[in-house]
Protein backbone atom coordinates (compact mmCIF):
# COMPACT_ATOMS: atom_id res chain seq x y z
CA UNK A 1 0.00 0.00 0.00
CA UNK A 2 1.39 3.34 -0.79
CA UNK A 3 2.14 5.94 2.06
CA UNK A 4 0.05 9.07 1.91
CA UNK A 5 1.64 12.21 2.63
CA UNK A 6 -0.38 14.84 4.25
CA UNK A 7 1.89 17.75 4.27
CA UNK A 8 1.23 19.15 0.68
CA UNK A 9 3.89 21.60 0.65
CA UNK A 10 6.26 20.95 -1.35
CA UNK A 11 9.45 19.84 0.68
CA UNK A 12 12.30 22.28 -0.58
CA UNK A 13 15.70 23.68 1.61
CA UNK A 14 15.76 27.47 1.38
CA UNK A 15 18.70 29.24 1.88
CA UNK A 16 19.34 33.06 1.72
CA UNK A 17 22.53 34.57 0.10
CA UNK A 18 25.50 35.68 2.40
CA UNK A 19 25.55 38.93 1.08
CA UNK A 20 21.85 39.71 2.30
CA UNK A 21 22.56 37.95 5.45
CA UNK A 22 25.40 40.78 6.03
CA UNK A 23 22.67 43.73 5.27
CA UNK A 24 20.49 42.32 7.94
CA UNK A 25 23.10 42.15 10.76
CA UNK A 26 24.45 45.57 9.81
CA UNK A 27 20.96 47.57 9.80
CA UNK A 28 20.10 45.75 13.23
CA UNK A 29 23.61 46.79 14.91
CA UNK A 30 22.60 50.19 13.66
CA UNK A 31 19.24 49.86 15.31
CA UNK A 32 20.48 48.58 18.11
CA UNK A 33 22.83 51.09 19.03
CA UNK A 34 20.67 53.47 18.55
CA UNK A 35 18.67 52.16 21.27
CA UNK A 36 21.42 51.49 23.61
CA UNK A 37 22.55 55.49 23.04
CA UNK A 38 19.08 56.52 23.89
CA UNK A 39 18.75 54.56 26.79
CA UNK A 40 22.37 55.98 27.88
CA UNK A 41 21.56 59.05 27.62
CA UNK A 42 18.06 58.78 29.62
CA UNK A 43 20.28 57.25 32.65
CA UNK A 44 22.57 59.89 31.94
CA UNK A 45 19.93 62.70 32.33
CA UNK A 46 18.22 61.03 35.22
CA UNK A 47 22.00 61.14 37.38
CA UNK A 48 21.87 57.34 38.20
CA UNK A 49 25.27 56.36 39.76
CA UNK A 50 27.40 54.32 38.45
CA UNK A 51 27.60 50.21 39.70
CA UNK A 52 30.63 50.94 42.37
CA UNK A 53 28.94 53.94 43.91
CA UNK A 54 25.67 52.34 43.77
CA UNK A 55 27.11 49.65 45.76
CA UNK A 56 28.64 51.77 48.36
CA UNK A 57 25.18 53.71 48.52
CA UNK A 58 23.17 50.29 49.08
CA UNK A 59 26.20 49.26 52.06
CA UNK A 60 26.11 52.83 54.07
CA UNK A 61 22.05 52.02 53.55
CA UNK A 62 22.17 48.79 55.22
CA UNK A 63 24.10 50.11 57.74
CA UNK A 64 21.96 53.33 58.65
CA UNK A 65 19.10 50.71 58.60
CA UNK A 66 20.96 48.55 61.09
CA UNK A 67 21.79 51.38 63.28
CA UNK A 68 17.97 52.66 63.14
CA UNK A 69 17.03 49.43 64.35
CA UNK A 70 19.35 49.26 67.39
CA UNK A 71 19.29 52.92 68.31
CA UNK A 72 16.60 55.85 66.85
CA UNK A 73 18.27 59.13 65.19
CA UNK A 74 16.55 60.40 68.33
CA UNK A 75 18.32 58.64 70.86
CA UNK A 76 21.79 59.57 69.50
CA UNK A 77 21.13 62.91 69.12
CA UNK A 78 20.36 63.74 72.45
CA UNK A 79 23.09 61.49 74.14
CA UNK A 80 25.40 64.10 72.06
CA UNK A 81 23.36 67.56 72.62
CA UNK A 82 26.35 68.86 74.85
CA UNK A 83 28.87 68.39 71.86
CA UNK A 84 26.94 70.08 69.60
CA UNK A 85 26.33 74.18 69.16
CA UNK A 86 22.45 74.47 69.73
CA UNK A 87 22.12 76.38 65.76
CA UNK A 88 24.05 72.82 64.85
CA UNK A 89 22.46 70.67 67.03
CA UNK A 90 18.66 71.85 65.70
CA UNK A 91 20.07 71.83 61.94
CA UNK A 92 20.54 68.16 62.35
CA UNK A 93 17.12 67.62 64.35
CA UNK A 94 15.49 69.03 61.18
CA UNK A 95 17.14 66.67 58.98
CA UNK A 96 16.00 63.83 61.52
CA UNK A 97 12.40 64.96 61.37
CA UNK A 98 12.08 65.22 57.44
CA UNK A 99 13.32 61.57 57.80
CA UNK A 100 11.08 60.68 59.93
CA UNK A 101 8.40 62.40 58.66
CA UNK A 102 7.39 64.26 61.66
CA UNK A 103 6.43 67.79 62.34
CA UNK A 104 9.52 69.82 63.34
CA UNK A 105 10.70 69.55 66.87
CA UNK A 106 12.61 72.65 68.76
CA UNK A 107 16.11 72.14 71.02
CA UNK A 108 16.03 75.42 73.44
CA UNK A 109 18.67 75.90 76.10
CA UNK A 110 18.47 77.23 79.62
CA UNK A 111 20.97 78.72 82.18
CA UNK A 112 19.79 78.64 85.31
CA UNK A 113 19.37 81.55 87.01
CA UNK A 114 18.69 82.44 91.54
CA UNK A 115 15.09 81.26 91.89
CA UNK A 116 15.00 79.73 88.87
CA UNK A 117 12.43 75.85 89.10
CA UNK A 118 11.70 73.52 86.82
CA UNK A 119 8.06 74.26 86.28
CA UNK A 120 9.51 78.24 85.80
CA UNK A 121 11.71 76.82 82.45
CA UNK A 122 9.20 74.44 81.33
CA UNK A 123 6.95 77.38 80.95
CA UNK A 124 9.90 79.81 79.71
CA UNK A 125 9.84 76.64 77.17
CA UNK A 126 6.33 76.28 76.35
CA UNK A 127 6.07 73.16 77.67
CA UNK A 128 2.53 72.14 78.87
CA UNK A 129 2.08 72.21 83.28
CA UNK A 130 1.48 68.32 83.35
CA UNK A 131 4.27 67.46 81.20
CA UNK A 132 6.48 68.33 83.97
CA UNK A 133 4.83 65.80 86.67
CA UNK A 134 4.99 62.93 83.53
CA UNK A 135 8.97 63.36 83.57
CA UNK A 136 9.53 63.23 87.56
CA UNK A 137 7.69 59.52 87.27
CA UNK A 138 10.02 58.65 84.59
CA UNK A 139 12.29 57.12 86.36
CA UNK A 140 14.40 57.68 89.99
CA UNK A 141 17.10 59.32 87.87
CA UNK A 142 14.52 61.99 87.22
CA UNK A 143 15.18 63.43 91.09
CA UNK A 144 18.38 64.53 90.08
CA UNK A 145 16.42 67.89 88.64
CA UNK A 146 15.43 68.48 92.11
CA UNK A 147 18.30 69.77 92.92
CA UNK A 148 18.95 72.48 90.36
CA UNK A 149 21.95 75.47 91.12
CA UNK A 150 22.25 78.79 89.43
CA UNK A 151 24.49 78.29 86.01
CA UNK A 152 23.06 74.37 85.67
CA UNK A 153 22.52 74.29 81.47
CA UNK A 154 19.82 72.14 80.82
CA UNK A 155 18.48 71.37 77.65
CA UNK A 156 15.16 70.31 76.07
CA UNK A 157 13.57 69.33 72.52
CA UNK A 158 9.79 70.31 72.39
CA UNK A 159 7.42 69.26 69.53
CA UNK A 160 5.42 71.82 68.30
CA UNK A 161 2.08 70.71 71.05
CA UNK A 162 4.01 71.29 73.92
CA UNK A 163 5.25 68.08 74.58
CA UNK A 164 8.36 67.58 75.69
CA UNK A 165 10.21 64.94 74.12
CA UNK A 166 13.78 64.82 75.41
CA UNK A 167 16.22 66.57 78.31
CA UNK A 168 19.57 66.63 79.21
CA UNK A 169 20.91 67.79 82.39
CA UNK A 170 24.88 67.62 82.86
CA UNK A 171 25.27 66.56 86.39
CA UNK A 172 28.95 66.96 86.71
CA UNK A 173 31.86 66.14 84.00
CA UNK A 174 31.46 62.31 84.22
CA UNK A 175 27.81 62.14 84.29
CA UNK A 176 24.75 63.50 82.80
CA UNK A 177 20.64 62.84 82.87
CA UNK A 178 19.06 61.76 79.54
CA UNK A 179 15.23 62.06 79.71
CA UNK A 180 13.43 60.31 76.16
CA UNK A 181 10.01 60.26 75.19
CA UNK A 182 10.13 56.54 74.06
CA UNK A 183 8.34 54.42 70.85
CA UNK A 184 5.73 53.68 73.45
CA UNK A 185 5.04 57.52 73.93
CA UNK A 186 6.51 57.05 77.47
CA UNK A 187 8.95 59.53 79.23
CA UNK A 188 12.18 57.54 80.33
CA UNK A 189 14.72 58.58 82.38
CA UNK A 190 18.35 57.24 83.19
CA UNK A 191 21.82 59.01 84.51
CA UNK A 192 24.55 58.26 81.69
CA UNK A 193 28.23 58.06 82.08
CA UNK A 194 30.62 59.70 79.77
CA UNK A 195 33.96 58.10 78.61
CA UNK A 196 36.23 60.03 81.09
CA UNK A 197 40.26 59.63 79.94
CA UNK A 198 42.77 59.51 83.19
CA UNK A 199 46.09 61.13 82.37
CA UNK A 200 48.78 61.04 84.56
CA UNK A 201 50.78 64.71 85.26
CA UNK A 202 53.66 65.70 87.46
CA UNK A 203 54.96 68.62 89.16
CA UNK A 204 57.58 69.63 91.04
CA UNK A 205 58.62 73.04 92.83
CA UNK A 206 60.78 74.95 95.19
CA UNK A 207 58.91 78.02 97.49
CA UNK A 208 60.71 81.48 97.16
CA UNK A 209 58.05 83.04 99.02
CA UNK A 210 53.95 81.01 99.33
CA UNK A 211 52.99 77.53 98.23
CA UNK A 212 50.23 78.71 95.99
CA UNK A 213 52.68 81.21 93.85
CA UNK A 214 54.98 77.73 93.66
CA UNK A 215 52.40 75.72 92.86
CA UNK A 216 51.07 77.91 89.85
CA UNK A 217 54.78 78.26 88.33
CA UNK A 218 54.90 74.71 88.12
CA UNK A 219 51.40 75.08 86.57
CA UNK A 220 49.17 73.29 89.40
CA UNK A 221 45.34 74.41 89.88
CA UNK A 222 44.39 76.02 93.05
CA UNK A 223 41.90 72.48 93.71
CA UNK A 224 45.49 70.07 93.22
CA UNK A 225 47.12 72.83 95.53
CA UNK A 226 44.40 72.76 98.55
CA UNK A 227 44.42 69.26 98.47
CA UNK A 228 48.53 69.00 98.53
CA UNK A 229 48.19 71.27 101.70
CA UNK A 230 44.84 68.96 102.85
CA UNK A 231 47.55 65.62 103.14
CA UNK A 232 50.07 67.28 105.28
CA UNK A 233 47.82 69.99 106.71
CA UNK A 234 48.39 67.51 109.94
CA UNK A 235 51.96 67.97 110.35
CA UNK A 236 52.70 71.25 108.88
CA UNK A 237 51.26 75.00 109.12
CA UNK A 238 50.88 76.55 105.85
CA UNK A 239 50.82 79.60 107.58
CA UNK A 240 53.48 79.37 110.09
CA UNK A 241 55.98 76.67 109.22
CA UNK A 242 56.51 77.56 105.71
CA UNK A 243 60.19 78.57 104.65
CA UNK A 244 62.23 79.82 101.40
CA UNK A 245 63.82 76.54 100.14
CA UNK A 246 60.84 74.18 100.92
CA UNK A 247 59.87 71.93 97.86
CA UNK A 248 57.40 69.56 97.18
CA UNK A 249 56.75 67.04 94.36
CA UNK A 250 53.65 65.54 93.49
CA UNK A 251 52.20 62.67 90.93
CA UNK A 252 48.10 63.67 90.05
CA UNK A 253 45.37 63.05 88.10
CA UNK A 254 43.92 64.76 84.95
CA UNK A 255 40.60 64.13 83.57
CA UNK A 256 40.08 64.49 79.67
CA UNK A 257 36.72 64.38 77.31
CA UNK A 258 37.11 64.15 73.73
CA UNK A 259 40.73 65.29 74.31
CA UNK A 260 39.37 67.90 76.55
CA UNK A 261 40.87 68.22 79.80
CA UNK A 262 37.84 69.09 82.59
CA UNK A 263 39.08 68.66 85.64
CA UNK A 264 41.80 67.40 87.76
CA UNK A 265 41.88 63.84 89.49
CA UNK A 266 43.38 62.66 92.49
CA UNK A 267 46.63 63.42 93.86
CA UNK A 268 48.65 59.84 93.72
CA UNK A 269 51.57 60.33 95.57
CA UNK A 270 53.38 63.34 96.97
CA UNK A 271 56.60 64.48 98.86
CA UNK A 272 56.81 67.94 100.64
CA UNK A 273 60.18 68.61 102.57
CA UNK A 274 59.75 71.81 105.05
CA UNK A 275 62.48 72.89 106.62
CA UNK A 276 64.93 69.53 105.25
CA UNK A 277 62.35 67.21 106.63
CA UNK A 278 61.23 64.36 104.03
CA UNK A 279 56.95 64.29 104.42
CA UNK A 280 55.79 61.74 102.20
CA UNK A 281 52.34 60.43 101.14
CA UNK A 282 50.40 57.69 98.58
CA UNK A 283 46.88 57.48 98.21
CA UNK A 284 45.18 53.59 99.11
CA UNK A 285 41.61 52.60 99.10
CA UNK A 286 41.80 49.63 101.43
CA UNK A 287 39.27 46.50 99.92
CA UNK A 288 35.44 47.05 100.57
CA UNK A 289 35.88 51.06 101.26
CA UNK A 290 34.09 53.48 99.34
CA UNK A 291 36.68 56.24 99.87
CA UNK A 292 40.41 56.68 99.73
CA UNK A 293 42.93 57.90 101.82
CA UNK A 294 46.18 58.90 102.60
CA UNK A 295 49.35 57.03 103.94
CA UNK A 296 52.86 57.10 104.29
CA UNK A 297 54.67 54.66 103.21
CA UNK A 298 55.62 52.28 106.14
CA UNK A 299 51.33 52.59 106.17
CA UNK A 300 50.37 54.99 109.07
CA UNK A 301 47.68 57.68 108.21
CA UNK A 302 48.44 60.57 107.02
CA UNK A 303 45.56 62.20 108.77
CA UNK A 304 45.51 63.11 112.73
CA UNK A 305 42.70 62.64 114.69
CA UNK A 306 43.00 66.61 115.16
CA UNK A 307 43.52 69.50 113.01
CA UNK A 308 46.39 71.70 113.82
CA UNK A 309 44.41 74.70 113.46
CA UNK A 310 40.83 75.05 113.40
CA UNK A 311 40.31 78.14 111.46
CA UNK A 312 42.10 79.99 108.58
CA UNK A 313 43.68 82.75 110.46
CA UNK A 314 46.38 85.76 109.36
CA UNK A 315 48.30 85.31 112.62
CA UNK A 316 48.84 84.11 115.91
CA UNK A 317 47.90 87.02 118.20
CA UNK A 318 49.06 85.42 121.73
CA UNK A 319 50.21 82.02 122.37
CA UNK A 320 50.34 79.47 125.04
CA UNK A 321 51.71 80.85 128.34
CA UNK A 322 50.85 80.59 132.29
CA UNK A 323 52.09 84.09 132.80
CA UNK A 324 50.25 86.98 130.03
CA UNK A 325 50.15 90.47 130.67
CA UNK A 326 45.37 90.42 129.92
CA UNK A 327 45.04 93.72 127.79
CA UNK A 328 41.79 94.24 129.28
CA UNK A 329 42.20 92.98 133.07
CA UNK A 330 45.66 94.46 132.96
CA UNK A 331 47.19 91.98 135.14
CA UNK A 332 49.23 89.05 134.33
CA UNK A 333 47.02 86.30 133.64
CA UNK A 334 47.77 82.39 132.61
CA UNK A 335 47.08 81.76 129.03
CA UNK A 336 46.16 78.25 128.29
CA UNK A 337 45.55 78.21 124.74
CA UNK A 338 46.43 79.85 121.39
CA UNK A 339 44.48 83.26 119.86
CA UNK A 340 44.27 82.92 116.16
CA UNK A 341 43.25 86.63 114.52
CA UNK A 342 41.16 86.19 111.83
CA UNK A 343 37.88 88.29 110.35
CA UNK A 344 34.95 88.34 112.02
CA UNK A 345 32.66 85.29 110.68
CA UNK A 346 35.71 83.42 109.52
CA UNK A 347 34.35 79.55 109.99
CA UNK A 348 35.44 78.07 113.09
CA UNK A 349 36.17 74.42 112.40
CA UNK A 350 35.95 70.79 115.05
CA UNK A 351 39.73 70.17 115.28
CA UNK A 352 38.20 66.57 115.55
CA UNK A 353 35.58 64.26 115.92
CA UNK A 354 33.48 64.50 118.89
CA UNK A 355 30.32 65.51 120.69
CA UNK A 356 29.30 69.22 121.97
CA UNK A 357 29.52 69.23 125.62
CA UNK A 358 28.44 73.27 125.91
CA UNK A 359 27.59 75.34 123.87
CA UNK A 360 26.38 78.96 124.88
CA UNK A 361 28.03 81.66 126.79
CA UNK A 362 30.90 81.61 129.80
CA UNK A 363 32.17 84.83 131.65
CA UNK A 364 35.35 86.45 129.44
CA UNK A 365 35.36 83.37 126.88
CA UNK A 366 31.71 85.13 125.48
CA UNK A 367 30.23 82.73 122.92
CA UNK A 368 31.77 79.46 123.55
CA UNK A 369 31.56 75.63 122.05
CA UNK A 370 33.15 72.55 123.99
CA UNK A 371 33.55 69.65 122.04
CA UNK A 372 34.50 66.13 124.00
CA UNK A 373 36.40 63.73 121.70
CA UNK A 374 36.28 60.53 123.73
CA UNK A 375 37.35 60.20 127.11
CA UNK A 376 40.68 61.99 127.17
CA UNK A 377 40.71 65.01 124.83
CA UNK A 378 38.38 68.19 124.71
CA UNK A 379 38.70 71.01 122.68
CA UNK A 380 37.10 74.87 123.50
CA UNK A 381 36.32 77.41 121.04
CA UNK A 382 35.81 81.32 122.61
CA UNK A 383 34.81 84.76 121.37
CA UNK A 384 32.56 83.42 118.74
CA UNK A 385 30.68 85.64 117.12
CA UNK A 386 27.85 83.48 116.24
CA UNK A 387 27.20 79.24 115.87
CA UNK A 388 26.26 77.43 112.79
CA UNK A 389 22.60 76.73 112.97
CA UNK A 390 22.96 73.22 112.75
CA UNK A 391 25.05 72.67 116.08
CA UNK A 392 23.51 72.13 119.59
CA UNK A 393 24.92 70.51 122.69
CA UNK A 394 24.63 67.01 122.50
CA UNK A 395 24.96 66.63 118.87
CA UNK A 396 27.89 64.88 117.18
CA UNK A 397 30.46 66.46 114.98
CA UNK A 398 33.09 65.90 112.54
CA UNK A 399 36.66 66.73 112.40
CA UNK A 400 36.12 70.09 109.65
CA UNK A 401 32.83 70.82 110.28
CA UNK A 402 31.58 74.28 110.49
CA UNK A 403 31.12 75.25 114.50
CA UNK A 404 30.48 78.87 114.43
CA UNK A 405 32.36 81.90 113.17
CA UNK A 406 35.11 84.33 114.73
CA UNK A 407 33.97 87.67 116.55
CA UNK A 408 35.02 89.41 119.47
CA UNK A 409 32.49 88.39 122.11
CA UNK A 410 33.29 88.31 125.74
CA UNK A 411 36.76 89.84 126.90
CA UNK A 412 38.33 90.26 123.64
CA UNK A 413 39.78 93.19 121.85
CA UNK A 414 39.29 92.46 118.43
CA UNK A 415 37.81 89.47 116.30
CA UNK A 416 39.84 86.26 117.10
CA UNK A 417 39.71 82.87 118.36
CA UNK A 418 40.54 81.42 121.57
CA UNK A 419 41.61 77.81 121.21
CA UNK A 420 42.28 75.65 123.77
CA UNK A 421 43.32 71.70 123.74
CA UNK A 422 43.01 69.63 127.42
CA UNK A 423 44.39 66.06 127.34
CA UNK A 424 42.63 64.32 130.53
CA UNK A 425 41.40 67.76 132.12
CA UNK A 426 44.95 69.16 132.03
CA UNK A 427 45.90 72.01 129.53
CA UNK A 428 48.38 71.62 126.40
CA UNK A 429 49.96 73.90 124.13
CA UNK A 430 47.37 73.35 120.87
CA UNK A 431 51.14 74.71 118.35
CA UNK A 432 52.99 71.53 120.00
CA UNK A 433 51.30 68.73 121.72
CA UNK A 434 51.72 65.43 119.68
CA UNK A 435 48.46 64.61 118.39
CA UNK A 436 47.20 61.50 117.94
CA UNK A 437 47.03 59.54 114.45
CA UNK A 438 44.00 58.22 112.97
CA UNK A 439 44.20 54.27 112.29
CA UNK A 440 47.02 52.95 110.26
CA UNK A 441 46.34 50.12 107.68
CA UNK A 442 45.35 46.75 109.07
CA UNK A 443 48.46 44.40 109.07
CA UNK A 444 46.39 41.78 107.24
CA UNK A 445 45.69 44.44 104.44
CA UNK A 446 50.29 45.52 104.38
CA UNK A 447 50.81 43.12 101.42
CA UNK A 448 47.73 44.35 99.50
CA UNK A 449 48.79 48.15 100.58
CA UNK A 450 52.64 47.41 99.48
CA UNK A 451 51.50 46.21 96.12
CA UNK A 452 49.37 48.77 95.10
CA UNK A 453 51.62 51.84 96.54
CA UNK A 454 55.31 50.87 96.05
CA UNK A 455 54.77 51.16 91.38
CA UNK A 456 53.25 54.67 92.54
CA UNK A 457 56.32 55.82 95.49
CA UNK A 458 58.80 54.28 92.58
CA UNK A 459 57.36 56.81 89.71
CA UNK A 460 57.48 59.39 92.06
CA UNK A 461 61.01 58.84 93.08
CA UNK A 462 62.04 58.65 89.36
CA UNK A 463 60.46 61.83 88.39
CA UNK A 464 62.01 63.17 91.30
CA UNK A 465 65.63 62.08 90.73
CA UNK A 466 65.02 63.00 86.56
CA UNK A 467 63.83 66.42 87.79
CA UNK A 468 66.79 66.95 90.19
CA UNK A 469 69.32 65.59 87.00
CA UNK A 470 67.60 68.62 85.25
CA UNK A 471 68.67 71.19 87.30
CA UNK A 472 72.06 70.55 88.04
Amino acid sequence: MALINIDFRPSVKRERHPAMRWALFAAGSIVLGAVIASTTSVYQRADVPSSETLSVQLKDAAQAREALIEKPPQSRIARQSFKLPLPELQAQQEIIDEINHVAPQKWQEFVVKSGDSLAKLFKRAGIKPQQLDEMMKSGDAAKKLTKIFPKDVIRVLTDGEGSLQALRYEINHESYLLVERTNDGKLNSDVLSYDIEVRQKYAQAEIESSLFEAAYAAGMSDNITMELAGIFGWDIDFVLDIRKGDSFTLLYEQLYRNGEKIADGNILAAEFINDKKIYRAVRYQKPGDTVAKYYSPDGNSMRKAFLRSPVDFTRISSGFSLGRYHPILHKLRSHKGVDYAAKRGTPVRAAGDGKIIYKGTKGGYGRVVIIQHGSKYSTLYAHLNSYDKHIRTGKKVKQGQTIGYVGSSGLATGPHLHYEFRVSGVHRNPLTVKLPTAQPVAKDLLDDFNLKTQPVLAQLDLLARTQLALNN
